[in-house]
């Protein structure tokens, strides 16, 4: 009945807690319906599963992937601005410019 309605979300396991692509699981419940077709010329071959499942799994490491990078990007962007919070502070306590070297003069 979930398939028929579109309610894919409905007959996957809770314990994933949405860290799936919906497309990768489309994928597998389509397939898996395939399988216990009633008439086996309708059912898929071994391979076509096989082929199939690989897929979802692609897609699945290829949504892991990006979530890794954003991950890291968000990471690193947040270090930076702490590294230059950091950078201002360590400056400001620390380094003085004798204003004779900052000015240009005439030669």
């Amino acid at each position: 009945m979930h398939i028929e309605s579109g309610d894919i979300q409905g007959i996957i396991d809770p314990a994933l807690r949405g860290e799936y692509d919906l497309q990768s699981m489309w994928k597998i419940a389509e397939k898996a319906l395939m399988c216990v077709a009633a008439h086996a010329h309708m059912r898929p071959s071994i391979s076509e599963v096989v082929k199939e499942i690989q897929d979802a799994i692609g897609i699945e490491r290829e949504r892991e992937s990006s979530i890794s990078d954003e991950m890291m990007t968000r990471n690193s962007v947040h270090s930076s601005i702490n590294m230059g919070s950091m950078d201002l502070a360590a400056t400001e306590n620390y380094l003085a410019i004798d204003d004779s070297i900052a000015r240009p003069t005439a030669r």
